[in-house]
């Protein structure tokens, strides 16, 4: 009962308040959807560094232990390429916009452009992710492979899981793509639109 007069009010209220109350409540749904979002980043980033803070130490450790020049250089590589992340992920955590900023609107620009460059690094994962930290590890593999470290079955193991981690990596990051950011990107033109009019 409540609902359906509220609905009549609301029908019979000027156009002006009832595109109003639209624009309100799609700033609401927009800076709910926006706070989940950046949570789920900020702790994606965080993961990240995590791992980048054991692996580079890891890796510094096999340059100087692990006997095998392939292994050895495949270190340095995966060092130097989790210094080069470790950095990329402070920098995207700076550019996370705030509420700080003069207004609503700049803030839904500011929002935009970072799911923009989100959304480009998440497209092209497989060139600065996925195959520099494959090769690098099957270079490291070869280390002991040549040496006649491994067998056959232990090679196979390894190699399969490798490629396997490589190709739900681009799965997922393909699928984080299309279901988080496209999808605010899209709402925030909508708003940015009804906000501009």
């Amino acid at each position: 009962m409540m609902e359906d007069e509220l609905i009549k009010i609301w029908q019979s209220s000027p156009m002006e308040e009832q595109i109003k109350f639209d624009k309100s409540r799609l700033m609401l749904e927009m800076q709910s959807s926006l706070s989940r979002f950046n949570k789920l980043v900020k702790h994606g980033i965080l993961i990240e560094q995590v791992a980048m803070i054991i692996a580079i130490p890891v890796f510094l450790f096999y340059i100087y232990f692990v006997p095998f020049v392939l292994s050895k250089i495949a270190s340095i590589l995966i060092v130097i390429w989790g210094i080069w992340y470790f950095i990329k992920l402070k920098e995207w955590k700076r550019k996370k916009p705030t509420n700080l900023t003069k207004n609503y609107l700049d803030y839904l620009y500011e929002s935009r452009n970072y799911l923009v460059m989100l959304k480009k690094w998440g497209d092209n994962a497989i060139y600065w992710y996925i195959l520099p930290t494959i090769l690098s590890v099957i270079l490291f593999l070869f280390g002991p492979i040549l040496a006649g470290k491994l067998n056959n079955k232990m090679i196979a193991i390894m190699f399969v899981v490798t490629i396997s981690t490589g190709v739900f990596t681009y799965i997922w990051g393909k699928w984080r793509v299309k279901t988080q950011y496209i999808p605010r990107l899209k709402k925030i033109e909508e708003l940015i639109k009804v906000m501009e009019e």
